[in-house]
């Protein structure tokens, strides 16, 4: 990709726009750099970032980087062995230090953080113990403070006091009365480091004395006595003694802060990597951009595209446009008026695609899916140029050669206004066989045209697409919208007419206009109009088909309202009956025959609320008679009645049950009878045994009812029930349950495991 292509898709003013997000300034170099990648793996990496410093930025907020220090120079000084730092340079490493701290600690606390937001902040390492020491040395002035070092100390106490004696000893000069007359003023001040009194120049009548300055005016003279001029010496020699000290403490402290010089580094190139992706967050999300899905599929659908500047300039009046290019689609022609945006939806196109394969977000809706090309050559503007005596058609035609001999297949070509500043009929046929040339070296070719036989050609061609710019047959002015599947009529003499022409200059142009092009006009309106008509059509059956939708959908929903409520109603109802029975559990547990009575009494009633007894007179039933088993819709014969327990024993077919009296409907005796087969289907029994350990009494004696007649109908005789020993509960329900079946021979306890029951069917 050509840097003239990006600048005529004004990618580099788009660069200045993320600039503008940026929060440190060592990073502007990288984001002028920011190029279009070659794989589809940086390209993902890129956007795995930006987004996860987006949800940083949606939960907690920007990072805060916008304070923290340029320390690059100061770091390249730190790696020279013998180089010592100044005070204001520590004082920038420490203050870097600081705010790497407040990054990390920011990051720490935010929610939702990826692998990426983890990864920065284990690369940052804040080196608290360098920031402490720093702060210690130097204060917030850049000024080194007197516990720095003993000798520091002890050489500014002494250069206190020698200065406060000179002080003193000048007060004393200035009250003589010789003095006074020559005394221009009644301060202390100091010249050239030594302390000094300001006199009048005829002071050398009275005492001796050396000027170090003058004022502006020559009238005062800035004089130091003889008499403190030891004082002054001794001044200047603790002074240089200060500034020596000085010296070795911030040589000391450099070479302190070097050893992580390296850990500093790593930390700048971190804080340069997070701001730089937090730029591109930035702009992301004051432009409303989408992550794309970018492949290489070779179609490109963007819904709702926005140019970056059209946005910047019309705010929230920008129109979005659709960009939907198939994949077997090689060559898009859009078409239109003048003004109506043609140009302005090929840089859209053009822009959009640069960004998103350069791993930025870009201004949509939805999720754009866009195909990653090898590369993207644009030829816009006029090209003209007198030095080189090229003409603007020249011009154009030298610029589409250079693309297409730089070309190595599949790239995508974007041309204005393709084959302008000639003739019509030879343009057209120059247009053509360069969309035909691209096209058969694999490339994807967008082109703007006025050509009325190119949009012929695009109506020809099965790789083809017209695409026509909106516009108000009414006001003949833009929407701004594309078309697709049409071709847009220049309308350039009706434009004229709506701009004020003269209608005699408008009349006599139609009078020119050829025979033949007024035809085609007129047939590619009438074309449009008709696909307009069909798409109204298609818009009306839409919305048919989804009000039809809405109202099954509504059904629908009122159809699963009036279920839950009958489910409600029914859970309610199976709800009480299941606090009734726990009531019965509870009661039946208490081995008490009074409280059996009662609840046997009560699980009667509720079973006559819930199972109502047929009407029917029931006659007496003996040992021999064939009955229907109500529950099950079988017939069986009697083979056992328990008076007592009003039980019966029921041969139904080659299964033996046991079931109450209540159940059973007398059919008449049969004497000979039809043999009749029951299928069962039940799973086998790999195991003579089952575990019901942690279940409550009544889940496991439903467990065991089930496995026994599996065992029945598999001729199973011996089983094991394990069902531990815990409390006694389990294992005497289950003994109490089975002792009263008939098809159960022996219950017993395993002799080696009490938690075990033994039984031994009929």
């Amino acid at each position: 990709m050509v840097d003239k292509t990006l600048d005529y898709l004004d990618y580099p003013r788009l660069l200045q726009v993320i600039h503008s997000h940026a929060s440190t300034n060592f990073i502007s170099e990288r984001i002028f750099d920011l190029k279009p990648l070659s794989s589809l793996e940086e390209i993902e990496a890129r956007q795995d970032r930006i987004e996860s410093v987006l949800e940083i930025i949606k939960w907690n907020g920007p990072i805060p980087l916008g304070d923290i220090p340029d320390v690059r120079t100061t770091l390249k000084q730190l790696s020279l062995e013998e180089y010592a730092l100044e005070a204001q340079d520590l004082l920038l490493i420490g203050r870097f230090l600081a705010d790497c701290r407040g990054i990390v600690n920011f990051l720490k606390k935010a929610l939702n953080k990826t692998p990426y937001i983890e990864s920065i902040i284990e690369g940052i390492r804040p080196v608290a113990e360098i920031g402490s020491k720093i702060r210690k040395v130097i204060n917030d002035e850049g000024y080194i403070e007197d516990s720095a070092s003993y000798d520091l100390s002890k050489i500014r106490a002494d250069l206190y006091q020698l200065k406060e004696r000179a002080r003193r000893s000048l007060d004393r000069i200035m009250e003589r009365e010789e003095v006074r007359s020559v005394l221009q003023d009644s301060y202390v001040a100091i010249r050239n480091g030594r302390y000094v009194i300001p006199l009048k120049p005829n002071y050398n009548q009275f005492f001796q004395g050396i000027v170090h300055d003058y004022s502006h005016s020559l009238k005062t003279s800035f004089v130091e006595p003889i008499e403190i001029m030891e004082l002054n010496n001794a001044i200047s020699v603790l002074e240089k003694e200060e500034k020596e000290e000085e010296k070795r403490v911030l040589r000391d402290l450099t070479r302190s802060v070097r050893r992580y010089v390296n850990n500093m580094e790593q930390n700048l190139s971190a804080v340069a990597d997070l701001d730089f992706h937090h730029s591109l967050a930035l702009f992301a999300s004051a432009f409303k951009c989408i992550r794309p899905k970018v492949d290489t599929e070779g179609s490109i659908e963007i819904r709702g595209a926005i140019n970056p500047f059209i946005l910047l300039s019309k705010r929230e009046k920008a129109v979005p446009i659709d960009i939907l290019i198939d994949r077997d689609k090689r060559a898009t022609i859009i078409s239109g008026p003048n003004a109506d945006g043609k140009t302005v939806a090929l840089k859209t196109a053009g822009l959009l695609l640069v960004m998103a394969s350069a791993g930025l977000f870009v201004p949509a809706r939805e999720t754009p899916r866009i195909h990653l090309f090898p590369g993207i050559y644009a030829v816009m503007g006029d090209e003209q140029d007198i030095t080189l005596e090229l003409s603007t058609f020249t011009a154009h035609v030298e610029a589409i050669r250079n693309v297409y001999e730089q070309s190595r297949g599949g790239e995508l070509v974007l041309i204005d206004e393709i084959g302008g500043g000639t003739e019509p009929q030879e343009a057209s046929a120059l247009s053509m066989g360069v969309i035909d040339a691209f096209v058969e070296k694999g490339c994807k070719v967008i082109v703007t045209t006025h050509l009325n036989l190119l949009k012929a050609y695009g109506w020809t061609r099965p790789f083809a697409l017209n695409v026509a710019t909106d516009f108000d047959p009414q006001t003949m002015k833009p929407l701004y919208r594309l078309l697709y599947g049409m071709a847009g009529v220049s309308n350039a003499l009706k434009v004229a007419e709506k701009s004020g022409m003269p209608q005699t200059i408008i009349e006599k142009s139609y009078s020119y206009l050829g025979k033949q092009e007024y035809v085609l006009n007129d047939l590619i309106n009438g074309l449009e109009i008709e696909k307009k008509e069909a798409e109204e059509e298609k818009r009306k059956a839409r919305l048919y088909r989804e009000e039809t939708k809405k109202r099954l959908q509504l059904l629908k929903e009122k159809r699963d309202e009036y279920l839950r409520m009958a489910e409600e109603r029914c859970k309610e109802k199976v709800a009480g009956l299941e606090v009734e029975l726990d009531q019965i559990r509870r009661e039946l547990a208490k081995k008490d025959r009074e409280s059996l009575r009662a609840a046997k009494e009560k699980a009667s009633e509720v079973r006559k609320r819930f199972v109502p007894e047929r009407k029917a007179v029931q006659t007496e039933i003996r040992v021999g008679d064939y009955v229907r088993v109500r529950t099950i819709g079988k017939e069986g014969q009697v083979t056992v009645i328990d008076e007592q327990k009003k039980m019966a024993e029921v041969i139904v077919g080659n299964m033996r049950m046991r079931i109450r009296k209540d159940y059973l409907e007398r059919v008449g005796v049969q004497t000979e009878r039809k043999e009749e087969r029951v299928r069962v289907n039940v799973t086998d029994i790999e195991v003579p045994e089952i575990n019901v350990r942690g279940m409550r009494v009544d889940e496991a004696l439903e467990e065991v009812d089930r496995f026994v007649d599996r065992a029945i109908v598999h001729g199973t005789s011996r089983l094991k029930i394990l069902h531990g020993i815990g409390t006694g509960r389990l294992m005497n329900a289950i003994t109490d349950h089975l002792s009263e079946a008939g098809y159960v021979k022996d219950v017993r306890r395993d002799e080696k495991n009490s938690g075990v029951t033994i039984v031994e069917l009929v």
